[in-house]
């Protein structure tokens, strides 16, 4: 009896079945992928609309970026977004990811450094700084350890990554994780509708307005939000910071590891040693990489004006399609869940943060 068959059949089933498996999940993606470019395309659209009118040219400046957001917030807060449209929102990181990457198009290794080397230096200081002075609070107000590592690490680094990074490490239960994300993407809110105006009050150049951002604002999308809303050329700056921010994350949440165990072991508890080299390994953004080969490449003349201005396109449609994900997935009602007091321990500390980068760079920065 010939079993050839069989054994083939055998053979390619998983094959099989994970091919079946993959276009089913982009199948039941399509429904929120299509509903995320509507929220995109319209934002497009209506932003300069908006613009037409003075409150908004004067006061309120909502550039597509921030509307796209702003929409998926009230359609989320609202209406609700049905389960069909779920599997389609999860492509927010890929795609803010993916434009970090092509923005490397628009820098030299020049251009890098000279922005690049300030920024290091300044955030650095805030990183370190913020996680520091947070987990010293928490520890005089006796907040739970990882609640109060989830809480240095979001309002320190970079908002959401930072705090499922830090999370592990610290054994945080999700109702920890959720109170601090709910602090950092409401702060980030209220900045995205802040920033920009206070921006132009104070007549910021694009370098002081990026800065401002980058450091001021903790969550990576909101950062690229609030900078490309003022203008192009604030984004590419903030677009900067923010990756020298991501840059640091692990080897902040190696500190913040190295903290919390200290305190735990401070009172009598078990703690487990921590493999800080691994830590650091998985924890590193490989997008980054990306962002700097490009940089490289375009540093070696590689790509055309033209290809450099198709690759601004892709970039800023990659940002805005990742925001209005962002929005949708965006739940007001965590204000609630996080409770009054984490949230004025989180508007504090991040608004003095907010306040002591626009010092800085009022001071320091032309």
């Amino acid at each position: 009896m010939d079993n050839s068959n069989a054994i083939v059949n055998s053979d390619f089933t998983p094959v099989m079945k994970k091919a079946k498996s993959l276009l089913q999940e982009a199948f039941d993606s399509i429904p929120g992928v299509l509903m995320i470019i509507s929220i995109a395309v319209g934002a497009y659209f209506i932003a300069p609309v908006l613009h037409q009118y003075d409150f908004f040219k004067t006061y309120l400046e909502l550039k597509d970026f921030i509307l796209a957001i702003l929409i998926g917030i009230l359609i989320k807060n609202t209406v609700g977004v049905p389960k069909v449209f779920e599997p389609g929102l999860r492509f927010s990181t890929i795609l803010t990811k993916t434009g970090i990457v092509i923005m490397g198009a628009k820098y030299s290794m020049a251009g890098l450094v000279t922005v690049g080397a300030p920024a290091l230096a300044y955030i650095a200081i805030f990183l370190f700084g913020t996680a520091l002075i947070i987990m010293w609070i928490g520890r005089k107000l006796n907040v739970p350890t990882s609640l109060l590592a989830c809480l240095a690490a979001g309002l320190s680094v970079c908002g959401v990554s930072a705090t499922i990074a830090i999370s592990p490490a610290v054994k945080a239960k999700n109702q920890d994780m959720a109170y601090s994300i709910a602090v950092v993407l409401m702060f980030g809110l209220l900045a995205l509708l802040l920033f920009p105006p206070i921006g132009k009050l104070l007549n910021l150049s694009d370098t002081q307005y990026g800065a401002f951002c980058g450091v001021g604002i903790v969550n990576s999308a909101q950062v690229l939000a609030a900078g490309f809303g003022y203008s192009e050329g604030a984004g590419l700056v903030a677009g900067i910071y923010n990756i020298g921010r991501v840059l640091f994350l692990p080897f902040v949440i190696v500190m913040l590891a190295i903290m919390a165990a200290g305190r735990e072991a401070d009172t009598g508890k078990k703690v487990e040693s921590i493999n800080k080299m691994k830590l650091i390994a998985d924890k590193f953004p490989v997008f980054v990489i990306g962002f700097l080969l490009v940089v490289c490449l375009n540093t070696m003349g590689f790509f055309t004006k033209a290809e450099v201005s198709q690759a601004k396109v892709f970039m800023e449609w990659a940002f805005l399609l990742g925001f209005a994900s962002i929005g949708l997935t965006t739940r007001l009602a965590d204000l609630k869940a996080a409770g009054w007091s984490g949230f004025l321990l989180g508007f504090v500390v991040a608004s003095s943060k907010a306040a002591l980068a626009l010092f800085i760079v009022l001071t320091f920065m032309k």
